[in-house]
């Protein structure tokens, strides 16, 4: 069972969210903040897979935030997790098993929402797309 310090925890989110605006364009920044605000309630309703597929999906055109927001979180999951799993590759959560993949999606949803916490000090107040 992996245990953490609240303190590493936030420390993961924080840093994380130092790389996304450091990626993601200045003038992307306030409509990165609003996904980074929404990844909890996205996490819950679709899970781990669907946002790896969305990351990939995003990844060009005029939404290429969403894909850098996605591929960053999912980044900083795999490292603080160490499960096995590409970020880059939705079919490696797909193959995990069922337990695995419960545990690392709840890990998600609370790694989403300390990034939730830090957004708006960090990439400023969101704007709805």
């Amino acid at each position: 069972m992996l245990k953490l310090d609240s303190r590493k925890f936030s420390h993961f989110a924080y840093n994380g969210l130092l790389k996304v605006r450091e990626i993601v364009k200045a003038d992307s920044h306030s409509k990165a903040s609003s996904i980074v605000q929404n990844l909890p309630s996205y996490l819950s309703t679709w899970g781990l897979h669907r946002l790896a597929g969305d990351g990939l999906k995003y990844q060009k055109g005029e939404t290429l935030y969403k894909g850098q927001v996605y591929q960053e979180f999912l980044k900083k999951l795999q490292e603080l997790s160490q499960v096995a799993f590409a970020y880059d590759d939705p079919n490696t959560l797909f193959r995990l098993e069922i337990h695995n993949y419960a545990g690392l999606n709840r890990l998600a949803i609370e790694l989403a929402r300390e990034w939730s916490f830090w957004a708006v000090p960090i990439l400023g107040e969101a704007k709805q797309e």
